[in-house]
């Protein structure tokens, strides 16, 4: 046994330098070292442990034990620090990605698997520039987006703040205070006027000229059309001592008035002229002896006596003459036989010795 055992320690010795020295290959040699073992031959029986040494030894099923192994990649520390050592530091980035290729080789492709989904070696530093830029980007628009709400979040409270505890102040009412101007002019004859011509369809308009001492003139037409349909003549006189009304059948004779109270009146009619129909009234108001004439004229000169017909019936002249607002148009002093001269023509003239 002994001396089987002393047999053994040269070749375990052996055995242990041939070790080391596959250890100690260099990176090109121990890449391209390749061994072919039968798998019919690796079938290992232990052999006896040499007195003071560490690892058990192996015989194959043929006798001969296992020569050295070659160093793999995974299995070689030292080829991996000359790697470490042998590391680009400010080279190129081709240096680099030589040295990675490397690297992820001597490791048994550990390193493979971190540069998975990473760009290309040649672009590297411009893509981690970029991708730095979208996260500055980013978190300035975050700081932005933060900074406005909050900036709304306070102007709310402090709005809300504000209107709970300041109270509201009282507010008063501007009313808007009207400029004086001068007052629109409002005619008395014209508003009598215009809801008796309403009744008839027609509308009244001041025919100029208009108005003068002791007069007043208005166009008539139809309401719908527009077409004229004559006009009528308003005229002011003064009988302090009483008013013959004449009569059309006899000039010498006086009519006797009509009405009661305060007014009397008297209406004529004559259509006897085609070109010049007339309906005509006189009222008389006995307090003063204010007179009023008032003379409805159809179109003239229309050779129709329906297109000649005049504006208002005997009846509406009537009721227009006697009304108390016609009367208080004109002034007191004021009449038709003044200085005047453009004084209506009447059909049935008032009397001049009154």
């Amino acid at each position: 046994m002994e001396a089987a055992t002393a047999e053994a320690e040269p070749e375990v010795e052996a055995r242990a330098e041939a070790e080391v020295e596959a250890r100690n290959v260099p990176v090109g040699e121990a890449r391209n070292t390749t061994v072919e073992t039968p798998r019919d031959v690796l079938r290992a029986e232990p052999i006896a442990r040499a007195p003071g040494k560490a690892s058990p030894q192996l015989r194959l099923a043929d006798g001969r034990t296992p020569g050295p192994r070659v160093a793999t990649p995974a299995q070689n520390p030292v080829r991996m620090d000359d790697l470490v050592a042998r590391r680009p530091v400010d080279g190129p980035t081709d240096d680099l990605g030589e040295w990675a290729a490397q690297a992820g080789e001597a490791k048994g492709g550990l390193l493979a698997g971190v540069l998975i989904g990473e760009p290309p070696v040649g672009e590297g530093v411009a893509a981690v520039y970029r991708r730095a830029e979208k996260l500055r980007r980013r978190r300035v628009r975050r700081v932005v987006t933060a900074g406005l709400v909050s900036a709304v979040v306070v102007a709310a409270f402090g709005y809300a703040l504000a209107t709970a505890v300041i109270p509201t102040p009282y507010l008063r009412k501007q009313v808007a205070t009207p400029v004086a101007g001068p007052a629109p002019v409002v005619d008395p004859v014209l508003v009598t006027l215009e809801p008796v011509l309403r009744d008839n369809g027609l509308r009244a308009v001041r025919r100029e000229p208009s108005a003068g001492v002791g007069w007043r003139q208005y166009a008539v037409a139809d309401a719908r059309s527009g077409r004229p349909r004559g006009l009528i003549e308003v005229a002011a006189y003064l009988a302090p001592d009483g008013l013959c009304f004449p009569v059309l059948s006899d000039r010498e004779a006086c009519a006797r008035p009509m009405g009661g109270g305060d007014v009397e009146y008297v209406r004529y009619s004559d259509d006897r002229d085609v070109d010049w129909q007339v309906q005509e009234a006189m009222a008389r108001r006995l307090s003063d002896g204010r007179v009023v004439a008032v003379m409805a004229t159809g179109e003239r000169g229309t050779g129709r006596r329906a297109d000649g017909r005049p504006p208002l019936t005997a009846a509406q002249v009537a009721r227009v003459a006697v009304d108390v607002r016609v009367m208080a148009a004109f002034d007191l002093d004021e009449q038709c036989t003044g200085p005047d001269a453009a004084c209506p023509v009447l059909k049935v003239p008032v009397p001049a010795n009154r």
